[in-house]
Order: structure tokens, then sequence, then C-alpha cells
């Protein structure tokens, strides 16, 4: 797990390192000479072409001013504009500005009145440095700044962020007006903002460097966020014993379909024997039942119970709660269709599994507004809604949930006590302790018909392998992003099928398995 930071985390761990091991002096130096590195190798400019540094007043100003030295140092061309009055900055800022003027560096002021200027040296840079705000940065940029950040989006050149995009909230990723970066060199760790949208997509390419922050100080700041990494879906996968059989490997049940919705049943169930368990049996309204049997092989089902309109009726509540006995795990809803009889089904069998369970899809819309009601179970519950469905659950505006979703994950599933996979770019996933994963994998290939349902299958597969709850969630989240990514590298276009993500299954985890 990779920790990612609020700005006021980032602070915090700022403040510990110089105050006890590294002086904020030699912390800027480092960023500087981070940024320099990085552009150099990503770019390789030629030494004639020149490069415009933008600087603001404080902290991002100073590493500014730090590349704009040491570049000068290696013979490049620059050319260094401060936003604001040279008798505003302060402390290291300060110190840094000055050794540019002693290193022979004009620092050229960008007002109102400049901007033609600095336009112009824009048009003709092959690199501009985006040292105008750091993490700190809240609300959106107005004035010059807000005009500073324009004409350095309508410039061609090159646009190198240092720390994040000046504009974008490193808390949150919202952002109004923001730089455009094409490379963004951030300090110590990731930043909540470069993982979330519009943040994700102002970021460009994100490289994380070290500036000398201790590991001891981010250990002791008890930090909750985290991005998803392979490593972590490896060490989640169970093994199988060689004497292994299917009983052993888990028996998954889905409680799925309606007319017209029969693929949610069969991508959710075969979607579970993709990811490893042994048995997966599918539990399907009766009228249904005869093209299951003939759509899938290694499935078994069950018919039960149906209403006129081909849903879940009310009455077979007891031979699926029978059957579930014999389950480590379940999956609930995808495709089981908002009918009034089929929505009390769900709420009376739901408390009464006894068994992990992925809710999802209408499983989600039958606790519409109650969502109090899934609060207090005796076994593992992990939801799986997307903003829309998340915001009927919990009555909750849809805007804020995109605006915010670590923030309304974390508390969603803190208040239930429950593991909450809101879906989305990123996919956010949160446990009932305040632990956020943000998922890194994954592309807009993945908005097809059906992908939810395989995103279930896959969780449920893991859980009925005797996989936690919470690390079932996130390792399901981040192998279904693989399998996009996987699909768009092969087909070079989002045009695949939720069918092709399921087969896909083994061959990405395979490839996680196999990775150094």
């Amino acid at each position: 797990m990779i920790p990612v930071l609020t700005a006021r985390e980032m602070q915090r761990i700022d403040e510990a390192t110089i105050r006890d091991y590294v002086p904020g002096l030699k912390l800027m130096e480092n960023a500087g000479k981070g940024v320099v590195d990085e552009l150099l190798r990503h770019f390789e400019p030629k030494k004639a072409d020149p490069i415009v540094i933008v600087c603001g007043k404080g902290n991002n100003g100073g590493d500014g001013f730090v590349v704009s030295r040491l570049l000068k140092k290696k013979g490049y061309r620059v050319k260094t504009y401060l936003v604001g009055e040279p008798e505003d900055v302060k402390g290291d800022a300060l110190v840094n500005l000055k050794k540019c003027v002693k290193a022979g560096i004009r620092i050229n002021q960008a007002g109102e009145q400049d901007l033609e200027v600095l336009g112009s040296d824009l048009m003709k840079a092959e690199i501009v440095v985006d040292a105008l705000f750091g993490t700190g940065f809240e609300g959106k940029p107005r004035g010059v700044v807000r005009d500073v950040i324009e004409v350095i989006n309508e410039s061609p050149a090159a646009h190198v962020a240092v720390d994040i995009p000046s504009g974008v909230n490193a808390s949150t990723g919202e952002a109004e007006v923001a730089v455009e970066a094409d490379l963004t060199v951030t300090m110590a760790l990731p930043k909540i903002g470069h993982l979330l949208f519009p943040g994700k997509a102002l970021t460009g390419e994100l490289v994380v460097h070290d500036i000398g922050v201790p590991p001891e100080v981010v250990v002791r700041h008890d930090l909750k966020t985290f991005a998803m990494a392979g490593f972590d879906v490896v060490e989640s996968i169970p093994p199988r014993s060689p004497d292994a059989h299917k009983w052993s490997c888990g028996h998954a049940v889905a409680i799925c379909g309606s007319t017209g919705l029969t693929g949610a049943a069969a991508l959710t169930s075969v979607s579970a024997m993709r990811s490893g368990c042994g048995l997966a049996t599918l539990i399907i309204p009766r009228r249904l039942n005869a093209a299951m049997e003939i759509k899938l092989t290694e499935v078994m089902t069950l018919p039960v119970d149906d209403t006129p309109a081909g849903t879940f009726a009310y009455k077979a509540r007891k031979p699926i709660l029978e059957f579930v006995k014999r389950a480590d795990a379940v999956a609930l809803g995808p495709g089981v269709s908002t009918n009034p009889d089929t929505v009390k089904l769900v709420r009376y069998i739901l408390p009464r599994l006894g068994k992990p369970c992925v809710l999802d899809a209408d499983g989600i819309n039958a606790f519409a507004g109650k969502s109090r009601d899934l609060k207090g179970l005796d076994f593992p519950l992990i939801i799986t809604p997307h903003a829309g469905e998340a915001a009927r659950l919990f009555k909750a505006d849809k805007a804020k949930i995109v605006a915010r979703p670590v923030d309304f994950a974390r508390k969603a599933a803190r208040d239930l006590g429950l593991v909450m996979v809101l879906k989305g770019a990123p996919t956010v996933i949160a446990g009932p302790d305040g632990d956020v994963f943000i998922n890194p994998t994954g592309n807009q290939g993945l908005a097809t018909a059906g992908s939810g349902d395989v995103l279930t299958g896959i969780i449920a597969g893991l859980l009925a392998q005797g996989v936690d709850a919470l690390e079932a969630a996130a390792s399901g989240v981040y192998i279904h992003g693989c399998l996009g990514d996987m699909l768009f590298q092969e087909y070079g276009y989002f045009g695949f099928l939720a069918g092709e993500l399921a087969d896909a299954i083994p061959e990405a985890i395979a490839a996680m398995l196999t990775m150094e």
C-alpha cells in the first residue's frame, strides 16, 4: 500500500521533518533538484531552448527558484517570473530568491500589465515550470493568478508542475481553473488530488520524488488513505494446495437475475469461478432457469419461486436461506429488479444470510433511503454502489458524492460498519475502521453493460476463498481495473465487452502473481 496524503497531512509531515531531521532549506533544495532531474530526463531539452519558471510567493515558488538556479548552473537558458511582490516572499523561499539574484538570474514581475510579455516568452519556451501554488492551495484562483494560469495553458511548451498543478486542491482533486500539466513531480508521497478527477487529468504523468522525509515520520502520522498496488493484490490471492478439491476452494452463491437481466446473473456467477473459487451456484427465478441451464455449463443453478414478471418472489425466501447455509459467500442483487415483491424478499433475506456478502445494483436499491438497515449485521457486508445508487441509498446529493468520494466512502463505511466500494473514476474502497484505498487501475472502457456484475463476481469469488472482506473488495477492484487495461492494450479501443472481462480474469491474476 502506498500512503496518499491530504494537504494537512503533508504539512504536518513537513513540519515534523524540519523540526527533528532535515532543515527546510535542504528540503527545498532537494525538491528543486528532483524537479530538474525529472524535467531533463523526460524532455531532454536542448540548452539553447528557453525554459520559463513561473513562481508564486510561497514555498512552491521557493522550489521554483531552486529549479531556475540549478538549470542555469547546468547551462540552460532560463527566464524566471514572480507572480506577486518580492517583499511578500518570506522564509526559505526568500533565501532562494536571493540566491537566484546572486546567480545572475533576473526575476521578472508577472502582474496584469506583464501578461503579454509572459505570454510571448511562453510561446517561445520549450518547457514551462509551474511553481505558483503548492499543496496548501484551496479555493479558486483569482485575479492575476488566474490569468497567469490561463496564459500557461495556452502555451505549446511542455508543462511541468512542482508538487501539484496550480489550482488543484491537493486533498480532493477539485479544480475550477488549473494548470494542465504534462508532468507533475510531487514530493515525498502522492496526494489525494493527484488521483481524483479532475486533478488526475490535470496532473499528467506523476513522479514521486524523495526529498529526505524519514519513513518513521510517515509511519507515526497514522495515515488512513492509500493507493492500491499490484503487490497488495498478490498478497491477498489465496494459494491453492496441490491436493485441493472443489469443495476446499470455496462455494460462491449468486442471487441474481430477472426477465431481461439474465446477463447480470451469468456474468456474476461465472466471474466468481474465474476468480478461483471451486463452486458457484446461481439462484434464479424459476421461469428463467431453462435458459440459464443452457447458457451456463460450469455454474450450478437453483430455480426458486418467481413473480408473474419473472423476478424473485417473496415466498422464495425460505429455500434461498436454506441453500445459502452451504455457501462460503453470497453475491446479492445484480439484475434482480425493483419489483416490490422482490424488494421485500431482498430486505428480508439480507440480514439473515449469515455469510460474507456482496450487495450490488438492485440489491442496494432495495434499501434506498434506509441505509441504517445495513448496520449491525453479524457477517461481513460489502456494498458496491456507483454515485447514483449511493445517493439513493443515503438520501445524499450525488454531486457532493462525486466531488468528495474519499470523505463520503470513509464516513459511510464507518457509520454502518461495512466495506464500501464506491464505483467511479477512480473507484474508492473504504473499510469500517476508516482505511480508504484509491484504485489506480482501469479506464473508460469499463463503462460498459455488465462490467459491474463482473466486479461483483470477482469480489464474491475472493470472499468464498476466505479472503478478508476489505482485502477482497480492494483486490477485486484492482483486478477488475487491470482487466480493462489489458483489453484496451490488446484492442487499442474501448469496445470490449463484459464477457471478455470475465474471460480474462485468470490471465490478469496470473500476470500479477508472476510480476517481480
